[in-house]
């Protein structure tokens, strides 16, 4: 029998026509559709190219060249067996980001929602180094929705650039009027990685070191001139989002010595003032950063005055007394709906979490942490459908989420978390919501535990949210 396939595939025609694979292994291929003999011998999934596709004339030869620290050693092995993606990819990803990457970048509603674009786009035309982690974002998203082989090779390709460019650039020696715009532009590749960790997630260990080297470079522009205003305000307002989320499971990753400096500046009051990101909610992660530090703290050092338990009840007074609670009124349009109610999940997520700081010994049964709980899941439930803000509430909702007691509300956060997937596939939302199910599965073991030992029941929270 192998000799009888050995002879098929010997007198199988030669041919530019042939599936993606065949191709890709440099193999004849027959030609038959929808599955070629070579792929169904093989077991491999036989790929087509697409029908409009223009066949060249001559099978570019070209192949990826990076340096072995660049990748890692899964995908550099992969490198070198795809083509370049031409221009008709780099238009199909530009528009998928231009498409989605608001989605994924900001609260905001109507016209709103697109000045971040107005931000990134006109850097991306201006340097190919930002272009590239453009590109890199958008092929990771669409290769959840189209594995094809191709899709496969842009991924790899563009995250190998966007690498390389983000080692030149901090390597670089870049002097006089351009160094402030290439500054700017390097955390900007910074704060574009961090986004891609975030969106295409894949192991919480991999942002740690965008956000350390990001509070680094930050640390050291905050105090300069910015050629763009705007663009650092955006820059400022993504440093906070994602440090302070992520600091607040990660915290003894991170380096809080730079980032404690920016938190602490009295210019990122300033900075935060436009909400590009989150809106409102931006003024409560400075707030869940102070919180985040005093969970880190290794025993027996010392923290600054803002950190001790007063400091902590400070800042829940803060946001206790940031405005009114939130009421929803006729005439209230769908983005002040959205933006008042985000803030009021972050600010009682905070208190949540805060009163068990304060109690230790109190119960997640205690009246007043339920009362805390209804009223998040009152604001959620009137949080608009498929609401903008769906991608940046994870954090309380896991905060809160760990805290329900009662069936419904559970129930209501695992719906919300796993709408979000559907609609974002990242799975940050999808791992967050196993953390709660499996708490939630043996709470009754746990109670049982302290009941009979007389201990106090402590949770860890997961190391997931970002």
């Amino acid at each position: 029998m192998a000799t009888v396939n050995l002879r098929n595939a010997r007198s199988a025609p030669h041919s530019k026509n042939g599936c993606l694979v065949c191709r890709r292994r440099k193999k004849k291929c027959d030609e038959r559709r929808p599955t070629c003999a070579a792929c169904q011998r093989n077991g491999l999934d036989c790929v087509w190219p697409p029908a409009e596709t223009v066949r060249q004339t001559r099978r570019p030869r070209r192949r990826l060249i990076v340096s072995d620290n660049s990748l890692p050693a899964e995908l550099a092995a992969m490198v070198t067996v795809f083509h370049l993606p031409g221009p008709d990819l780099v238009r199909r990803l530009l528009h998928h980001f231009s498409q989605y990457g608001p989605m994924w970048l900001t609260s905001q509603t109507g016209n709103s929602r697109n000045i971040i674009l107005f931000q990134l786009f006109p850097e991306a035309m201006e340097s190919p180094f930002i272009l590239h982690c453009v590109l890199m974002i958008a092929a990771e998203d669409l290769l959840k929705y189209d594995p094809s082989v191709e899709m496969q090779a842009a991924a790899v390709e563009y995250y190998g650039r966007a690498i390389s460019g983000l080692r030149e650039a901090l390597g670089s020696g870049t002097q006089g009027d351009d160094l402030a715009s290439a500054a700017d532009q390097t955390l900007l590749a910074v704060a574009l990685f961090c986004l891609h960790e975030s969106q295409n997630y894949s192991d919480t260990a991999r942002i740690i070191p965008h956000l350390n080297a990001a509070a680094t470079l930050l640390r050291g522009r905050l105090y300069s001139t910015p050629p763009n205003l705007n663009l650092r305000r955006l820059l400022v307002e993504m440093f906070c989002y994602f440090f302070s989320i992520t600091s607040f499971t990660n915290g003894v990753s991170l380096d809080f010595h730079n980032s404690s400096y920016i938190f602490e500046s009295p210019f990122l009051h300033d900075y935060l003032q436009t909400g590009t990101i989150v809106g409102t909610s931006q003024k409560a992660f400075p707030i869940i950063f102070r919180l985040s530090r005093y969970l880190s703290n290794p025993q027996n050092v010392p923290l600054p005055s803002a950190d001790s338990h007063s400091g902590l009840l400070n800042a829940a007074t803060e946001l206790q007394n940031f405005r009114q609670p939130f009421q929803i009124s006729p005439g209230m349009t769908s983005a002040q709906i959205t933006d008042g109610i985000t803030f009021e999940l972050y600010r009682l997520a905070y208190l949540i979490h805060i009163r068990q700081i304060v109690c230790p010994t109190a119960l997640d049964h205690d009246d007043s942490v339920q009362d805390l709980v209804s009223s998040f899941m009152f604001y959620l439930s009137h949080l608009p459908p498929d609401s903008p803000s769906d991608g940046f509430i994870c954090w309380p909702l896991v905060v809160v989420g760990i805290r329900a007691v009662d069936r419904t509300h559970r129930t209501a956060i695992a719906n919300k978390l796993k709408s979000i997937y559907q609609r974002f596939r990242s799975e940050i939302f999808s791992r967050n919501l196993s953390f709660l199910r499996r708490v939630w599965r043996e709470e009754y073991d746990r109670e049982l535990h302290c009941a009979n030992s007389g201990g106090v029941l402590r949770l860890a929270y997961p190391a997931l949210l970002v």
